[in-house]
This record gives C-alpha cells, structure tokens and sequence, in this order.
C-alpha cells in the first residue's frame, strides 16, 4: 500500500530566517538534556512548522547545523495540551484503555495525528516521553515514505518549559492572537 502525503510546506532551514511569509512564534532550549539543541515554532499561514535545530560537531570538521522540520495545522496547538492531559489519566478516570501507549488517529484541522508514548525519547539518559505523528505528511526531502514525527522526552516537556510553551500558543491560538 502506498501512502498518499498531503503537498509539503515549505522548510525551514534557518532559524533566524524563515522563508517570506513565514512568522517566527517562539523559540526554546532544551537546556536540560542538550544544550547544543533547540526547537522553533513557526506559523506557515494556516499552519504550524516545528522545528528542532541541532549544532553536530564531526571529528575534526566544522560545526553544522541540523533541522528535523514537523508540520500540522495550528489546531494542533489546543489538541496535543488536551490530549496529554487524557493521555496522562488512567482509563478509570476516562483516559486511554489499559496497556494502550497511542492514542487513535485523529483528524485534527484535516490532518490525522496521533499521540504515543515513546519508550526513548532520544536524550542521553533515555527516559521516556512523548511523540506525535502526523500521518498525512512526509518527512521533508528524504527519499523513504515516512511520516513526519515530534518528539520530547519528559524532562524537556514538563521541566524544561516546553508544555509551558505549548499551553501559551494553544491559548493565543483560540483567541484567535497567535
């Protein structure tokens, strides 16, 4: 079965100079885990563009920097705070069936995402945390069909600001000020 991937938005490869048109939200560190690592929101008419920007350092070469770019429709802002809150309830106070770690998809601003738990949410002391997928769209420019994925262990979500962060755009998104 092959899957059929919305057209991609544009990327962004730079972070302090999106493409015209594209508004930079907001910007945070995950200083806790890696300080060489960052995310950035962008707003793309319609749609959000996160972005994780990361400073590699080869063996005797010089620094580069990397980006893993995510997209979905800025409805995704109210639903994954909303989500992760019934992600985090046990199934007897309404949240997920017993030994379940995704949600189902969702059709979310005309976009199907999931929510999961990840097992090893890619920091050094591998602790667990949270991925979202979007289904519809592809990763930018590699040649596999994979879907786009977000992830953030624990310690960056809930310490490190990033829920925080996620909370004050969901709010500026629903009074319709992002």
């Amino acid at each position: 079965m092959t899957n059929q991937y919305l057209s991609p938005l544009r990327e962004i490869t730079e972070p302090n100079n999106p493409p015209s048109g594209i508004i930079k939200l907001a910007e945070i560190n995950d200083t806790l885990n890696y300080p060489k690592r960052w995310c950035s929101f962008y707003r793309q008419g319609n749609y959000l563009s996160v972005v994780k920007h990361s400073m590699i350092t080869p063996n005797d070469k010089a620094p580069f920097l990397s980006t893993k770019q995510f997209d979905a429709p800025l409805a995704i802002l109210p639903w994954f705070v909303d989500k992760l809150v019934f992600f985090r309830k046990s199934s007897v106070e309404g949240g997920l069936a017993p030994n379940r770690i995704a949600t189902d998809k969702e059709l979310v601003g005309g976009e199907h995402l999931i929510l999961s738990r990840a097992m090893d949410a890619g920091n050094a002391r591998r602790e667990g945390g949270y991925m979202i997928e979007n289904i519809n769209r592809k990763i930018h420019f590699v040649r596999i069909s994979s879907f786009q994925d977000l992830m953030f262990s624990d310690s960056f979500l809930f310490e490190g600001g990033m829920l925080e962060l996620w909370k004050d755009l969901a709010d500026k998104y629903k009074a319709g000020t992002l």
